[in-house]
């Protein structure tokens, strides 16, 4: 998911940055303290350059496709460039004493320091696998003084700060318990803190495809109050209010699909829907539902967008105009030519978020969408496949041919209703 992408890059990126500054860092201090360019200090130069030229290119290059490839380049290069520096630091110092090694205690104290600096770069690793591995390497550091104590006859514990103070082999023993606590600590953390992310990281994929599939069923408004966490159940949560209500549907559609496969009638609402469900949205339409080869939506839900009749005729206009050039390409496809209906209602409605807290829909309930349904319906009575509504016409402008239609019987319906036809031939400009 993209999500998961883009928290490990993010994570890769910062993992580099902060690598290349204490390279930088360890380059600049090198340099200021070189008097001479023995080998070790060549050694420490060149190995904390390629350190911070590795994790600029890392960081530059840093992307899905290549991060776990730069994930480990960077790890090694850190891993290697801090352990080059900091052998070199040891060796330099016992070539100044003449090779004597009077300083295994406090080595030992001290290592300690570059483990707690090298795993708190690993909080940025997303993935467990790279942090329990960047773990490993961490673990070198302390390991090897564990190593060095167990080998060296001459290092031993104490609590005695007189001897601490001239012995340096000595190893205050309180300091490395505390030490080791410590390095358990952080240890545990990195891991705890990894766990965090990956269930933070789950979570995150979750919310992504939940967004993905409500906005396939809901318009980006409706989509946006359950984002929100905007919507309220029952009646408190339902309002009547004017809505502008569309109705189409496939002219023939029954007969059309007895003679198609299943999945090809499938394939043919599909299309047909993504073209009426793209007009919808682009004029701040809701999809309220699909009907079989029906589509019904409204305008005004959520919230009102201004002129909603005028929303849903333009809506009207584009869907006709979406149907032909799809009717062109399937010609060109050798199919046939799909028509439609579309009706056209403006009017009081009950609006809100009806159901239960297991089972919720947006609906809008009212007459205004029985009428649409029928006015829909009733275009296979005139010569034109779009009606709309006197109280749609009277709320709109219109610069497409159009009709009136008076006194207009609606089937199942007591009492007459005026209409006017719409004409979509030609494109408006």
């Amino acid at each position: 998911m993209k999500s998961v992408d883009a928290w490990e890059v993010r994570g890769l990126k910062i993992f580099c940055i902060l690598s290349a500054i204490v390279a930088g860092q360890a380059f600049v201090l090198r340099l200021l303290e070189t008097n001479s360019l023995t080998a070790i200090n060549v050694t420490q130069l060149g190995a904390s350059v390629v350190w911070l030229l590795t994790a600029l290119y890392a960081y530059a290059s840093a992307n899905a496709a290549r991060y776990s490839t730069l994930l480990t380049v960077a790890m090694t290069a850190t891993f290697i460039g801090v352990y080059v520096v900091t052998a070199a630091d040891i060796m330099g110092f016992l070539e100044r004493s003449g090779g004597e090694s009077l300083i295994a205690g406090r080595a030992a104290e001290h290592t300690f320091s570059t483990f707690y600096a090298m795993i708190l770069l690993g909080v940025f690793l997303v993935r467990l696998r790279a942090v329990l591995a960047w773990f490993a390497l961490c673990l070198v550091f302390p390991a090897q003084a564990v190593f060095a104590i167990a080998i060296n006859p001459q290092v031993y514990f104490t609590n005695d700060h007189l001897i601490l103070a001239v012995d340096g082999n000595a190893i205050n023993s309180g300091m490395f318990q505390q030490n080791l606590v410590i390095a358990i600590l952080l240890a545990a953390c990195l891991y705890s803190l990894t766990l965090f992310y990956r269930w933070a990281l789950k979570s995150s994929v979750e919310l992504e495809k939940s967004k993905e599939n409500y906005r396939r069923y809901f318009s980006p408004a409706i989509g946006d109050e359950i984002e929100n966490g905007d919507l309220v159940i029952g009646q408190d949560g339902s309002r009547v209010t004017d809505v502008a209500v569309l109705f189409t549907d496939i002219v023939g559609f029954t007969k059309l699909s007895e003679k198609m496969d299943p999945q090809d009638v499938l394939d043919l609402l599909s299309e047909y829907q993504t073209l009426m469900v793209d007009a919808i949205f682009q004029h701040k339409g809701t999809v309220d539902k699909f009907i079989g080869d029906a589509v019904m939506a409204n305008f005004g839900t959520p919230r009102s967008h201004g002129n909603d009749a005028q929303n849903a005729f333009d809506c009207g206009v584009l869907m006709n105009h979406k149907l032909a050039e799809w009717n062109k390409v399937r010609v060109e496809r050798g199919l046939s030519e799909i028509q439609h209906r579309i009706g056209i209602h403006y009017g009081k409605c009950v609006v809100g978020n009806m159901g239960s807290e297991q089972r919720l829909e947006f609906a809008v309930i009212g007459d205004a969408v029985n009428v649409a349904s029928r006015i829909c319906d009733a275009c296979k009575n005139f010569d034109t496949n779009f009606l709309i509504s006197a109280d749609v016409a009277n709320r709109i402008t219109c610069d497409v041919p159009s009709e009136d239609a008076p006194n207009v019987g609606m089937r199942g319906r007591e009492g007459k209703i005026d209409l006017v036809k719409i004409y979509t031939e030609r494109p408006r400009t």
